[in-house]
């Protein structure tokens, strides 16, 4: 648990950023839902990113960079999971898992032009489930 501030100004700065979180949150959560349940493959449009994952790792394949921007894409997805259900281990699986099952599964069936694949589910999932260990982690080491 975060320290209670005790100066006024302290408490203004923890809603400010608090709001801020929120704001992000929300703007993450609305960029990933048009990542992923847009009718067509966005990466079409991110070739900048692969050029730079496939310079940062030279010897990697297609598909290994596809798995680690899924990897990196559910992140914060695993960050917005951690603070929100923190006593809830089996509910954040659960959420890790099922959400990006049912992304692959409306894409299946809705979205003619994309491509559904195990493979984005195990990636997203991990994704998701090192974000809440990271948050994890960072908070056990700013609250001992």
């Amino acid at each position: 648990m975060l320290s209670v501030p005790h100066h006024s100004g302290d408490r203004r700065t923890v809603r400010t950023v608090g709001r801020l979180g929120i704001v992000a949150a929300a703007i993450y959560l609305v960029l990933l839902a048009v990542i992923l349940l847009s009718p067509t493959h966005l990466d079409r449009d991110a070739d900048l990113v692969f050029r730079l994952a496939f310079r940062l790792f030279p010897s990697a394949n297609g598909r290994e960079v596809d798995f680690g921007l899924n990897v990196l894409l559910f992140l914060p997805f695993g960050g917005l999971l951690a603070p929100l259900l923190p006593r809830h281990a089996w509910a954040v699986l659960v959420i890790a898992w099922g959400v990006p099952t049912l992304v692959e599964i409306a894409q299946g069936l809705l979205l003619p032009a994309r491509v559904s694949s195990i493979f984005d589910v195990v990636a997203n999932a991990a994704g998701s489930l090192t974000g809440v260990l990271l948050v994890a982690g960072l908070r056990r080491r700013l609250n001992p």
